[in-house]
């Protein structure tokens, strides 16, 4: 069974023994571990990613998922979580930085292009990640991007 859930303190013992297949850096993402969602694999922790809401925007960073569990969407179900819970927190808009375009653009997001709002979000990476200036981040509007069901009568 898969599950994406908020990280448990009794999944940590798994997490920091296994720090090197998930690529956990326990130095930089420590102290943020109340902002880090897991998925789980048949009782197997195969990946991770964080997220912090500022304003009315999600900022995402070190989303993993273990070599051998990829390609069966389990990165698209923790994307997709974290970006449902930060709708639900009252974000509009939601950034990812990274190499894999493909995968962005498979979840809606597009490139930033406009300088300006490349130069305030890479600040807010820094601010929050302690992360260098990032080449590619991609973005998404989360208005609408959950849609109701369009289906007949049967799903009321």
């Amino acid at each position: 069974m898969i599950q994406v859930r908020r990280v448990q303190p009794q999944d940590l013992e798994y997490i920091f023994k296994n720090q090197e297949a998930l690529e956990y850096n326990q130095e930089l993402m420590s102290n943020k571990l109340e902002n880090m969602m897991i998925v789980v694999d048949n009782n197997e922790i195969c990946g991770f990613g964080f997220y912090i809401n500022i304003d009315n925007k999600c900022i995402l960073n070190w989303v993993h998922i273990k070599k051998e569990h990829r390609r069966n969407q389990l990165g698209t179900m923790l994307v997709k979580t974290i970006l449902n819970s930060a709708e639900q927190q009252g974000s509009l808009q939601a950034y990812l930085p990274g190499e894999c375009e493909d995968f962005a653009e498979f979840l809606g997001f597009e490139r930033l292009i406009e300088l300006d709002e490349i130069k305030n979000i890479n600040t807010s990476y820094i601010d929050l990640y302690k992360t260098h200036n990032l080449k590619n981040i991609y973005k998404v509007s989360l208005i609408g991007y959950f849609k109701p069901c369009n289906c007949s009568k049967e799903c009321k």
